[in-house]
């Protein structure tokens, strides 16, 4: 975090049992982890570029359910029915997230996650319905922004998920070892078993998560 008031800056610190960042996320691998099962790809792409386009893929079923509640309103469909389908949308793309990661959609995942985009969006949406006399559309807007914005809905779906411990691996995890297959297929550092390689990303990751809860 910076010291500047009101001015967020992105950083991450890497740990021996793994990498946290600003954004309060924690991925269970190191840079020596990626280089052994990816060897050279962190010499043509920085740790912190990929972390960083990890993070954003985080984040971005909440900035692109709210978007779509916004368009959905715009073009006319009623504001509950909105919310319904754009929080059907986010539980889907949220539980889902690392099958849509792609290289050439980081800029998509990065604009979701960019606040000037989703302030600018959610204030010029929220005030023409307004206007149009939707107030229903400008209020449960408002909550949706709470909810996706703020990350209230995201907590409460960790917190539940915490409690049913189905999953050894994270979902940040996840989306980060699809990420780094993506990036070594694109680069042409790795060419084999697709399957093969993120189980073994994965059991690094295990091993590590596995090593912090005992400490």
């Amino acid at each position: 975090m910076s010291r500047k008031v009101g001015k967020f800056e992105w950083n991450m610190v890497e740990l021996p049992d793994g990498i946290t960042t600003s954004n309060g996320n924690w991925y269970h691998t190191t840079a020596d982890n990626i280089e052994k099962y990816i060897s050279g790809l962190l010499k043509r792409h920085s740790i912190e570029k990929i972390i960083k386009s990890a993070d954003h893929w985080v984040s971005s079923p909440n900035g692109f359910s709210f978007i779509l509640y916004l368009i959905l309103i715009l073009v006319g469909v009623n504001a509950f029915l909105s919310a319904g389908i754009s929080l059907f949308i986010f539980f889907g793309f949220y539980f889902n997230t690392s099958a849509f990661v792609a290289i050439w959609l980081n800029p998509v995942a990065r604009l979701f996650d960019f606040d000037g985009f989703l302030y600018v969006a959610a204030a010029s949406a929220l005030i023409y319905v307004s206007m149009q006399g939707e107030q229903s559309a400008m209020w449960v807007g408002l909550f949706l922004f709470f909810l996706f914005k703020v990350g209230l809905l995201k907590m409460l779906v960790k917190w539940i998920q915490s409690k049913r411990k189905n999953s050894k691996t994270s979902r940040e995890d996840k989306i980060l070892n699809m990420l780094l297959i993506k990036y070594g297929m694109k680069e042409g550092l790795y060419s084999g078993n697709i399957k093969q390689m993120q189980d073994s990303l994965l059991n690094t990751v295990n091993y590590h998560k596995t090593r912090k809860k005992k400490k």
